[in-house]
């Protein structure tokens, strides 16, 4: 999909952020470090700028990276607090423990698995301890899955991202098949199969009990 040519003419995703960053990322102090793997036109990472977060926005469209910078401009927001890299995720350095909440919203099923997989490997290893992971992907339930050349895109098997994450407390997972009324780039509605989770870097004992104090999260499994 050529983002550079859609995103120079319309605001895509909206301005309001993700769900569930909307869930958590109260539970961190202002000046935290935000990372944004994948970012478009900023909806995630202009939100935690306004809301005093340090911010590393990484996406290979110049455009996107453009109308995040005209809308710092416009709204008289300070670029002291973030950087902006145009960049493809895959070679993107993740600095072992510098960020408290990674955020790879809907970025992952553009990449090959293997090279998705390595990125949420290093996403792990990476992250801050007590620090939040979010990702949100396609499965092998949409219908893209049968149409596609699956060596060039990323398709979670049912639960496998739960799996991955097995060493790491799960706040939320969820996968479904949710009816999309079409966008730029795909304007006719259509069926995506898709998983999303929260996870947080805490060591966990093999009864699946917490072995830290954190905040009251429902425990997932």
């Amino acid at each position: 999909m050529k983002y550079n040519q859609i995103y120079k003419n319309k605001n895509v995703w909206g301005s309001q952020p993700n769900e569930l960053l909307q869930k958590i990322y109260e539970y961190l102090k202002a000046g935290s470090y935000f990372l944004d793997l994948g970012c478009g036109q900023g909806r995630d990472s202009l939100f935690m700028l306004k809301n005093g977060f340090k911010v590393d926005a990484v996406d290979n469209s110049q455009e996107g990276i453009n109308k995040i910078k005209e809308f710092i401009q416009s709204n008289n927001l300070s670029v002291a607090n973030i950087n902006l890299f145009c960049s493809d995720i895959r070679n993107f350095d993740i600095l072992k423990n510098k960020y408290d909440i990674i955020n790879a919203f809907n970025s992952l099923q553009f990449l090959p698995k293997k090279k998705a997989l390595k990125i949420i490997e290093n996403i792990k290893n990476n992250i801050k301890n007590n620090g939040y992971i979010i990702i949100s992907g396609f499965t092998t339930d949409d219908p893209l899955y049968k149409k596609m050349n699956n060596n060039k895109r990323c398709f979670f098997e049912p639960q496998e991202l739960k799996k991955i994450f097995f060493d790491f407390h799960v706040i939320e997972y969820k996968e479904k098949i949710i009816e999309d009324k079409g966008h730029p780039g795909s304007p006719e509605p259509h069926q995506h199969g898709i998983v999303k989770i929260i996870a947080q870097k805490i060591k966990i004992a093999p009864n699946n009990v917490l072995l830290r104090k954190t905040k009251t999260f429902n425990y997932i499994r």
